[in-house]
Order: C-alpha cells, then sequence, then structure tokens
C-alpha cells in the first residue's frame, strides 16, 4: 500500500483524540518527560498560572537532562506570561522565541498572529490542538475546563510537522502554491480503513488556505451528516452556503456552540446567524456549562478535522493555523459518537421556537450592531496586514 497520496495523505501508525481537561495535561506533560533528543512547541498562549508552570516546570526538566526544547509562543498570546518564568526558561537552555512583535489597543491588536497549538516529540509523536496552555483549558475539581480538543499521531508525519515548526522558527516562510478552485478538484480520497492523515495550513498572506479549502471541500461533498464543534464560529457567507446546501440535500448538520463567551461581543454576532442557519435545517446546541473553545469537525464518520482554525475570518485571512485531516472510519465514528454524547449530555438544542422566544427588538438590535463591529474590526484588521505586509 502507497504510505502518501496525492492529496498530502500519509500512513500514519495511529492517531487519537484528546478532549482538553486534567487527562490532557497529564498525556502532555508524561510526553515531554518522556522526550530524549527534541522537543518542538509552539503555541499562541501560555500563561504563568499552575497549568503554565506545570508544562514549563517540565520543558526545563527536559533541558535540564539534554533534551533540545525549542519553544514560540505568539507575542501576543505570550502578554501574561510572567518575565521571570522566560527567564528560567533561557537559563535551562530552552530556546525560547516570541512571534512577532504587535501593536494593541487594550484587547485588540494588529498584526499576523502565529494561532497554531502543536508539540513533537522526539519526531516520532506529534500532537495538534485547539488549546493554549492556560488554566482554563485544564480545569480543576471547582471549575470546568473549557471544551476543546486535540490530536496525536505517530509516523512519518511527525518529521513534516516537525519542519513546519523549524521553518517558522528560523522565519523561514514560503508561499503556498496557487491551485485550482476547489470545485474543479475531485481528491483522490484514501481507504478509509488505513490510518491518513495532512497537514493544513492556513496563512492567507502567504497564499495558504489548505483548512479553508478541507472544510469547503468535505461540506460539499458530505452525504450524511456534518458535525462542527465551533469555537467563535462566525463563518462567512460563502461557508453559511454550503452548510446551507447540505442540509437541503438531506444532510444533517450540528454545530456545538458556546452558551457562554470570553468575548461577548463575538458571541451576539453569531446569534444574529443562529436565524438563518436554524431556517436552513442546520442544529444548533449551546453547551451548558464549559466556554466552547474547540475547532473540530466530522463528516460522514470518514472524514474529521482537528486543530487551531476557526470559522471566522481572523482564522480565514489573518492568523497562521494548522489542522491535521483524518481519513480514518474507526477515528471518525468515535470522534462522531462522543461528539453526539456531548450534544446530547452537555448542551441544549437551540430551536426555531426558543430563539423566536429569545428575540425580542433589542436583542434583535444588539445582535446585528455585535455582528456589523466584528465583521468590520476583521475587515479592518485584514486591510491593515495587507497594507502593512508581513514581518517575519
Amino acid at each position: 500500500m502507497a504510505t502518501h497520496n496525492a492529496e498530502g495523505y500519509v500512513l500514519c501508525e495511529s492517531v487519537e483524540w484528546h478532549r482538553g481537561g486534567i487527562r490532557f495535561f497529564e498525556i502532555l506533560q508524561h510526553r515531554i518527560d518522556s522526550a530524549s533528543s527534541v522537543i518542538h512547541f509552539q503555541v499562541y498562549l501560555m500563561e504563568s498560572d499552575s497549568t503554565g508552570k506545570i508544562v514549563m516546570d517540565a520543558l526545563i526538566r527536559a533541558a535540564k537532562r539534554g533534551v533540545e526544547v525549542n519553544l514560540v509562543i505568539d507575542d501576543f498570546g505570550a502578554s501574561g506570561l510572567q518575565s521571570t518564568d522566560e527567564t528560567r526558561m533561557l537559563q535551562a537552555g530552552i530556546n525560547f522565541k516570541r512571534f512577532q512583535p504587535y501593536a494593541s489597543l487594550g484587547e485588540f491588536y494588529v498584526g499576523r498572529r502565529m494561532h497554531h497549538k502543536v508539540i513533537i516529540i522526539d519526531n516520532d509523536w506529534a500532537l495538534v490542538a485547539g488549546m493554549n496552555i492556560a488554566d482554563r483549558y485544564r480545569g480543576d475539581s471547582t471549575a470546568q475546563a473549557w471544551l476543546d480538543y486535540a490530536i496525536s499521531v505517530r509516523g512519518r508525519i511527525c518529521e513534516d510537522l516537525a519542519a513546519v515548526c523549524i521553518k517558522i522558527q528560523e522565519k523561514k516562510f514560503s508561499a503556498g502554491k496557487l491551485k485550482w478552485p476547489s470545485t474543479l478538484i475531485k481528491d483522490p480520497i484514501p481507504d478509509s480503513k488505513g490510518i491518513w492523515v495532512r497537514i493544513r495550513r492556513n496563512d492567507f498572506l502567504r497564499n495558504r488556505r489548505d483548512i479553508t479549502r478541507s472544510y469547503n471541500h468535505a461540506v460539499r461533498s458530505a452525504k450524511s451528516h456534518i458535525t462542527i464543534v465551533g469555537g467563535y464560529f462566525l463563518p462567512g457567507r460563502r461557508f453559511i452556503s454550503l452548510l446551507r446546501r447540505a442540509s437541503k440535500r438531506g444532510v444533517q448538520v450540528s454545530v456545538i456552540m458556546t452558551r457562554f463567551s470570553d468575548v461577548p461581543v463575538v458571541k451576539l454576532a453569531s446569534e444574529y446567524l443562529y436565524g438563518r442557519l436554524l431556517r436552513a435545517g442546520v442544529k444548533i446546541y449551546e453547551c451548558n456549562n464549559a466556554m466552547v473553545h474547540g475547532k473540530v469537525a466530522v463528516v460522514d464518520n470518514m472524514w474529521a478535522t482537528i486543530g487551531s482554525y476557526n470559522q471566522n475570518q481572523l482564522s480565514a485571512y489573518i492568523s497562521i493555523e494548522l489542522n491535521l485531516d483524518v481519513v480514518n472510519e474507526p477515528f471518525c465514528s468515535d470522534l462522531n459518537s462522543h461528539l453526539n454524547g456531548v450534544m446530547r449530555d452537555e448542551c441544549t438544542e437551540i430551536t426555531n421556537e426558543s430563539f423566536s422566544r429569545s428575540s425580542s427588538w433589542f436583542s434583535q438590535m444588539r445582535r446585528w450592531i455585535s455582528f456589523r463591529i466584528v465583521r468590520l474590526s476583521l475587515r479592518m484588521l485584514f486591510a491593515m496586514n495587507r497594507i502593512f505586509g508581513v514581518n517575519d
């Protein structure tokens, strides 16, 4: 059997999904402690809280026993990292870098951001995630972890992921190749009995829209069901149109969204889209107790994607994102079964009736204003990035 195919899928030894929480960080710490030669770790956000200390201490232990530790944190995401912790890591011999300085006004920043979360251990085991390194992604006995997911793999693809990290670390970026429109491409999907995984990246300013293409192609090709975990879910017109078309041809489309948000204006903007999605037959589920931060999709129990990419213009046009696509029926079926359980046990379905009851003229006005503000802000950020270019 071939070990790779024309669309970048690589045959892997194993693949596993992980939900955020205490167990996830135990696995992460164990893998760091087991490293013997090299660690590549790139993450958007790391804070100097108890979870950050656990991970940093594990990285420091690895460096002290002679492991080459390469750590890159986005400069904006490192704003919660104390200088004393940065000094500790540098003194231990960790090759620590910040990705691209930013300009900000309060919570708003200008600049292309490295949003992905990936760690490779000894070029043999790799993890791509949606969660960052902070207490809210780990949770404890008194606070539930944010709903988020990661995927771990073993096989040759780990070397490919390491190569991606090295290019970012050494600022050796390359532009993506021009491709035919996705509507003209028929991806040769590999046998779903094997474990096939491919790296997908988005970096619009470098002509990379792999993740966007993956989502669009998967939704366009769906036959039975589409399940999405939508952290900061604010898709553009094209993706909404694809979801509506899928629903109209009989595909069951379900989206897990958040009831609570750390960015309230984005939550209100997302609610502005509820009406048109519900009218198209899309099922919307709001998680009752946990903030939804995950970025996952499963289609027809045959294909899945997990990583850092949110369905919004920030991920599509401004940030550097990284997902892994998986074609493997057992993996996709198991993940989809889990998500069905989350919808059943941890969420409340938003129906046309319940949404109508919550839609007073005042709430509708707030949603509309929030939607326009968010869209305008993202377009301004995109324009400023195009004007000032990239500074890698």
